[in-house]
């Protein structure tokens, strides 16, 4: 023992002799310890042969405690007060986490038992030596108090439970245990870890220039004025960078940057309250210099469920972590839609992370590859990129599997398929071309509305702000204008099908619906939709709530959409009123004129004049025959008019199929 473990032991001893236990074997030995270690002579207390204290009576117990006192307050006085080194880092760690006195004694009580195994005897041998009764009877405090003391110690991280017997966190018995942590700044470096580095550049979110900048901006203006409460929050798509984001700004503004464990120092998974008490714990010694922020990841388990210890959302501990943090914390989820209000409401600044561009997609594919030093043809690289909308996390595990195995360009295509049919939860995961009609000709699409004049004034206003609704028969060229506008007006198209969208998942078909118009969003892009009616049916038809909750989803977002949005439709009766008011222009699609079917003739087969008549023809006939006349190798007109009437009477149409073909 120190001199401060000495000064420590007399002064728990003179304190609580009165409720020492002098029949318990534990404090014979603390007895024998006593002497022993100051020097005391046993013949100042009775032992019979075999060295056992004769403890017989109350009388002689009450001599015993007597010679204590008297012999306990003569040594305290006689050991020296200088600081020795163990006090020195109790004294360290007193003032990194701004310990109250009673805080800074508690601690000691707990931490000492596990460094000196002396204290622990010393306390067995005390009757019901439980952190409350050490409270009481040492530190004279009450119940209230008490609890206080604890929860303090708790959130600070220095002890892992509140219980009457709480547990030093492993990190301080190791700092106690390094000879080299005999400093502030070396204690206050085992304590934070290593501060996190990101491997990307501002470049690589470019897609969210404005916020980015901002965000940069707060963070760099609040560490510099050493500003309290400021709280970032990144929400958004799984794996769309907002874990590395963070890092990066604050890598941008040359602060550390500090994460919240997830794990315990033993690997248990932390918990909720184990993960608080860390953001606390790191608050605490970040506020000493405050030149440092912390990142709180994966924060939906924590903010779905409240925010005090018990589970229920406390509106006065959550003022204490967000409004009161000295120092800036960037929050991330992958979804706010159950996060408390109140706790929006106290964020500084937030930024949705949508799905990235083609182009900021296939440079972080570019980045991993490099990193890792993976070798992959640049031809795959892109293929794989179109081919595989997955977030850079997947991208990123797919590389390094493939690294692991020391796998070929297939083995890491065989990765990324795998690991995109988990995230998409769809067995064909690889983006589908679209097809587009061959020879498209504006001048086949027989519609209420001059289509040319339409396209031209649409791209000579050059506004984005509009929706289209088209509606008619099917393969009348709907979708194929579509993309054919988005070509005019130089836009990426963003197409989805019902299938693309529809889950069996309640509240799901919603995201799916919300993160296509994000998608469209950020990478400016035309949002195309196929058979909208799937999600714009009538309301007042609808037989279940989630019908209606898909609809809303809809109509929210063609409300606010800032980018070109059509939608196609065969059923144009059945939509949702609500929705027809929304589209900015409304244009029907109708069989083909005789002057298109015998100008299809010549776009699709070569021959003129044929002066044709069949009602109910469509460009989609026509591509439909001539895929089937190239494999038959028909060139006949006659033939070629057989196949387009067949296609019309599998229509099943009656009024068409009454009629006769002529030249």
């Amino acid at each position: 023992m120190n001199n401060f473990e000495k000064r420590l032991f007399l002064d728990y001893l003179d304190k609580m002799i009165n409720y020492v236990d002098l029949r318990s074997y534990s404090f014979d030995e603390v007895l024998e310890f006593f002497l022993y270690q100051f020097k005391i002579k046993r013949t100042m207390f009775k032992f019979d042969d075999d060295g056992v204290l004769l403890t017989e009576t109350i009388k002689q117990r009450q001599e015993i405690v007597k010679k204590l006192k008297t012999i306990v307050r003569e040594l305290k006085e006689k050991i020296p007060v200088r600081s020795t080194k163990l006090e020195k880092r109790f004294l360290l760690i007193k003032e990194i986490y701004n310990l109250k006195e009673n805080e800074y004694q508690a601690f000691l009580f707990c931490m000492i038992q596990e460094l000196n195994k002396v204290f622990e005897e010393f306390d067995n041998s005390i009757k019901g030596c439980s952190f409350d009764v050490f409270t009481r009877r040492y530190l004279g405090v009450r119940f209230c108090i008490r609890e206080q003391i604890i929860n303090n110690l708790f959130l600070s991280k220095l002890i892992t439970n509140k219980s009457n017997y709480p547990t030093v966190n492993p990190d301080m018995i190791k700092i106690f245990n390094n000879e080299k942590c005999n400093s502030m700044d070396k204690i206050i470096a085992a304590l934070l870890g290593k501060s996190e580095k990101s491997t990307l550049s501002l470049k690589d979110f470019s897609h969210i220039e404005k916020s980015k900048n901002r965000v940069v901006n707060i963070l760099k203006s609040a560490i510099d004025k050493k500003s309290k409460g400021i709280n970032i929050l990144l929400y958004g798509n799984v794996g769309s960078g907002k874990t590395e984001f963070s890092k990066l700004v604050a890598n941008t503004v040359s602060t550390p940057i500090y994460a919240v464990k997830t794990e315990l120092s033993n690997g248990d998974e932390a918990k909720r309250t184990d993960r608080l008490a860390d953001l606390y714990s790191k608050q605490q010694i970040l506020s000493r210099s405050g030149n440092g922020c912390i990142l709180f990841d994966e924060a939906e388990d924590v903010m779905n469920r409240g925010f005090d210890s018990n589970g229920s959302a406390s509106k006065g501990y959550l003022n204490k972590i967000l409004e009161s943090t000295p120092v800036p914390v960037i929050w991330t989820t992958n979804n706010i839609s159950d996060v408390d209000p109140a706790f929006l409401r106290r964020m500084t600044y937030a930024i949705e992370f949508e799905k990235l561009s083609e182009d900021a997609r296939l440079n972080i594919w570019n980045k991993v590859l490099q990193k890792n030093k993976l070798k992959v043809s640049k031809t795959k690289i892109e293929e794989l990129n179109k081919s595989y909308d997955i977030p850079p996390s997947l991208i990123a595990n797919a590389v390094q599997t493939t690294k692991m195995i020391n796998g070929s360009e297939d083995d890491f295509e065989d990765l990324i398929v795998n690991v995109a049919k988990v995230i998409t939860k769809k067995k064909d995961v690889k983006e589908k071309k679209e097809q587009t009609l061959s020879n498209y000709d504006i001048s086949l699409v027989n519609t209420d509305m001059d289509m040319n004049e339409l396209t031209e004034k649409i791209t000579q206003s050059g506004k984005l702000n509009f929706s289209l609704c088209l509606y008619g028969v099917s393969g009348s060229g709907k979708s194929a204008y579509s993309k054919y506008l988005a070509k005019t007006l130089g836009l990426e198209v963003v197409s989805k099908r019902a299938s693309d969208l529809m889950s069996k998942w309640v509240g799901e078909t919603e995201q799916n619906i919300a993160g296509a118009f994000a998608e469209a969003k950020s990478k400016g892009a035309m949002l195309i939709f196929d058979e909208a009616d799937s999600f714009l049916q009538d309301r007042s038809n609808a037989n279940h709530s989630w019908e209606v909750s898909q609809v809303n989803e809809m109509l929210t977002w063609m409300e606010s959409h800032e980018y070109p949005f059509i939608c196609t439709t065969n059923l144009m009766d059945s939509l949702d009123e609500a929705s027809l008011r929304r589209f900015t222009f409304k244009l029907g699609f109708n069989f083909m004129t005789n002057e298109q079917v015998n100008k299809a003739m010549d776009v699709f087969f070569n021959i003129k004049n044929t002066n044709l008549s069949i009602k109910g023809l469509t460009a989609g006939d026509f591509a439909t025959v001539k895929k089937k006349a190239d494999f038959l190798n028909i060139t006949d007109v006659n033939e070629l008019t057989k196949l387009l009437q067949e296609e019309v009477n599998m229509k099943k149409i009656p009024e068409l199929n009454k009629k006769s073909i002529g030249f």
